[in-house]
């Protein structure tokens, strides 16, 4: 019976040690955003990329270069989940193409630029 109670302490040892291995799980990615040509284009992205909720833990957005660096949980979201925000924001990014519904209800000067 004495054996139980080291296992048991065994156990919840490595099952700490395992939980502690998620701490620290902010990844940042680089969004290269062709048709961001605007203050109000970045608006729109930005605006997508807030639907992801608090996984994503900041961003920068720099429509002069066009392209945008997002910081995001990782064990929450992956990086296609964010390039895919963008894209229902009517945006193609990266090697990821606009969703066509969401580009069409954009005003004309964001559609094009891919």
């Amino acid at each position: 019976m004495k054996n139980t109670g080291a296992w048991t302490v065994a156990l919840l040892l490595v099952a700490g040690a395992a939980a502690g291995c998620f701490r620290n799980t902010v990844s940042e990615m680089e969004l290269d955003i062709p048709a961001m040509t605007s203050p109000a284009a970045a608006a729109r992205v930005e605006a997508g990329l807030k639907t992801l909720g608090d996984a994503v833990k900041g961003m920068d957005v720099d429509v002069e270069h066009r392209r945008a660096v997002v910081k995001f949980d990782n064990v929450r979201l992956g990086r296609r989940n964010v390039e895919v925000a963008v894209a229902h924001a009517g945006f193609a990014v990266n090697d990821w193409p606009a969703d066509e519904e969401a580009r069409a209800k954009l005003p004309e000067e964001m559609q094009g630029h891919e």
